[in-house]
């Protein structure tokens, strides 16, 4: 099967900063001194294989953090934030190096088109050089995280997109699935998430989660914090991942989902990774025919009709006897007409789901492949419905979403599994606030 899946998300400046929390602590009482200091004396902060992370760095990415998201700048803050920065420069310079080794390179025509693409998003006028200095931050800061974006999707998508593969069955299950969701609410999200690798680490990134929700509910926009924290891929769209269905997320997320109002935030949800920041945008009931345009129902039918004399629980019992005996669509007709011959059997062919009645999908919407329906009764006689397949037509590029989509999921987990083993192996040194 030929698989289209779309980019990796670039996880970019004013648009993420890796939020996991850091494996070794921070010393907290440390990290105003060391601001205050930062200008006058640059220090290593951080020793990361051959390369260093330097007390500048730091706090020229913590500007640029602040900056973007409209967080307020003081102690809380920077107590939870700095010590996320570093983990995303470390992260950033584990990603250059990977890079560096498959001799994966970014131009600098690349990072220009890219910080024109950031100004223009954001709708900053006279280019983003001249709008971070205004701010106090050096240019080096946003390029280099451009540098280390664009190398790490180049690596993902040369070394582990080529590893992602989805099956026809797998596509065929998720287009199960919408049926069997008929009537279930979905519902429009948008997510920021924030992971936990280290147990020690559970309160920090609680109280960063406290702070982040405090920052929306005071009004600051929800897709610039997502931007800028959230670690899920979503990060690159603001949160948004769009139409999700009745329990497709964590169990705790989706609990919270299903009591939410539209336009609300609910969080922080400490779910089994790190917590959840959740934004409703909207929601709706799932129909019927969810799906329905995309696929066709190979059907048969047995027919017994109605007359003066007809005893009709009898019939009705030599139905449940008949439906007892036949295993599958293939058998179907030889057992009626070897057994059942006062039976009346008809192949209707494929029939496009949405063009099946409502009463008649009622019956059919969750039958086995090969198994009778209930009796279905009329003026002229009982039938019984066999449904023999439901095949994809594929009309409206349903299953070329739900490709998308299947696979971006494997494709972000492999980008996660690649970044544990990097900072696993790593020598990684933190200097910074000891």
């Amino acid at each position: 099967m030929k698989l289209w899946l779309r980019k990796f998300p670039l996880t970019l400046a004013l648009m993420l900063i890796p939020v996991t929390a850091m494996a070794q602590r921070v010393d907290q009482s440390a990290l105003n001194s060391q601001a205050e200091q930062s200008g006058a004396q640059d220090k290593i902060a951080a020793v990361v294989n051959d390369n260093i992370v330097t007390t500048a760095d730091i706090f020229s990415r913590y500007k640029l953090a602040i900056l973007s998201s409209n967080l307020p700048d003081n102690d809380e803050v920077r107590s939870h934030l700095i010590p996320q920065v570093l983990r995303g420069l470390i992260d950033e310079q584990l990603q250059m190096q990977e890079a560096k080794r498959l001799e994966i390179n970014v131009n600098k025509a690349e990072i220009q088109q890219t910080l024109e693409r950031i100004a223009h998003d954001n709708n900053i006028i006279g280019g983003m050089d001249d709008y971070l200095k205004q701010h106090g931050i050096a240019s080096g800061a946003l390029e280099q995280q451009i540098r280390a974006s664009l190398s790490w999707n180049k690596v993902v998508q040369r070394e582990l997109r080529p590893r992602v593969d989805v099956g026809d069955d797998e596509v065929d299950a998720a287009l199960e699935r919408l049926r069997a969701n008929s009537g279930k609410q979905e519902f429009m999200v948008s997510e920021i998430y924030l992971g936990i690798d280290n147990p020690k680490d559970e309160e920090q990134v609680h109280q960063l989660a406290d702070n982040l929700v405090k920052q929306l509910k005071s009004g600051t926009s929800f897709g610039a914090i997502a931007h800028q924290f959230s670690q899920n891929t979503s990060a690159a769209a603001g949160g948004d991942i769009g139409w999700v269905q009745e329990g497709q997320m964590a169990p705790e997320v989706n609990k919270a989902l299903i009591d939410m109002n539209t336009n609300q935030v609910a969080g922080p949800i400490r779910a089994a990774s790190g917590y959840y920041i959740i934004g409703l945008r909207d929601k709706r009931t799932i129909t019927a025919d969810a799906g329905a345009s995309e696929s066709k129902i190979q059907m048969q039918q047995i027919f017994h009709p109605f007359d003066s004399k007809t005893d009709r629980a009898a019939v009705l019992a030599q139905l449940s006897q008949l439906s007892q005996q036949v295993d599958g669509c293939d058998a179907l007709r030889n057992k009626v007409a070897s057994s059942f011959p006062e039976w009346k059997y008809q192949d209707l062919g494929e029939t496009p789901a949405n063009k099946i009645p409502a009463w008649l999908n009622e019956k059919i919407h969750d039958l086995p492949i090969g198994k009778a329906s209930a009796p279905i009764t009329t003026d002229k006689g009982v039938l019984a419905m066999f449904v023999c397949g439901r095949h994809s037509t594929d009309t409206s590029g349903l299953r070329d979403s739900l490709t998308n989509s299947i696979g971006a999921e494997k494709l972000e987990l492999q980008a996660r599994r690649l970044m544990r083993d990097l900072r696993r192996t790593a020598y990684i040194d933190i200097r910074f606030g000891n």
